[in-house]
């Protein structure tokens, strides 16, 4: 069964434009442009579209209740083989000519589960088959304030617009740079353009997970004294030299 191709069969039938929270007395309060409050309204409509292929699957969708521990949602198959899925969001940023800047997303820890078989990861990572990320893109709007109460009969406008999304598997969206400067997280590739992520237009999409794995294993963590490659270039050359 093609997983990506289920998702975005249903997904394409969702409404991602979630405008409040729906109070007892038919009032709505208004959500405001939190990130982190954006990203869980995404996690929790893709809950909804994964659980339905599962059900449709007989498969058992299993979801994460903490935030340091990887993935977000297990799917757990016949012969108990087992699929990870991230929930990953941000929202577009422009430069003076209007124009989007590019766009990442960090993909999980590369010094706890991928090094130690059962570190921050809710199964012990050999038990999993398949690594799946689901990707969010939107715009903030301006102006949108959290917490106002209006009523359900009021016109409501969501903070956030122009939703993009795509689920590719985790390696072929990866790049070959931590997430960030001073943590040790996977970073992915960075465009302007969602086609990549949608195409798995990444570093590794050719070489294959393997390669993308012990990469990612070896890379050296953020303040080792000694790193013998920082690049996927210079990992080639060293595996190709050793």
């Amino acid at each position: 069964m093609d997983l990506i191709k289920s998702f975005y069969d249903k997904a394409k039938n969702i409404n991602f434009n979630v405008t409040g929270l729906l109070l007892e007395n038919n009032d709505v309060l208004t959500l405001g442009s939190d990130s982190k409050l954006i990203g869980r309204i995404f996690e929790l409509v893709s809950f909804g579209v994964l659980n339905a292929i599962c059900k449709e699957n007989n498969w058992k969708l299993e979801e994460t209740e903490s935030q340091t521990v990887y993935p977000d949602f297990t799917i757990i198959m016949e012969n108990n083989k087992k699929i990870a899925i991230d929930i990953k969001t941000t929202y577009r940023r422009y430069n003076a000519k209007g124009h989007v800047c590019k766009f990442g997303f960090t993909l999980g820890a590369f010094a706890s589960f991928l090094r130690n078989n059962t570190k921050n990861i809710a199964y012990p990572y050999d038990q999993y088959i398949k690594h799946y990320v689901i990707g969010f893109v939107y715009d903030r709007v301006s102006g949108s304030k959290a917490g106002q109460v209006l009523h359900i009969g009021d016109t409501i406008h969501p903070p956030y617009k122009g939703v993009e999304y795509f689920m590719q598997e985790k390696y072929k969206i990866a790049g070959d740079k931590p997430g960030s400067g001073n943590t040790e997280n996977i970073g992915s590739i960075l465009t302007n353009n969602i086609d990549d992520f949608i195409q798995g237009n990444g570093l590794f999409a050719k070489l294959g997970n393997d390669v993308f794995e012990n990469y990612w294993r070896g890379y050296p963590r953020y303040r080792a004294a000694t790193k013998q490659y920082t690049t996927l270039t210079q990992y080639l050359d060293l595996i190709k030299n050793s």
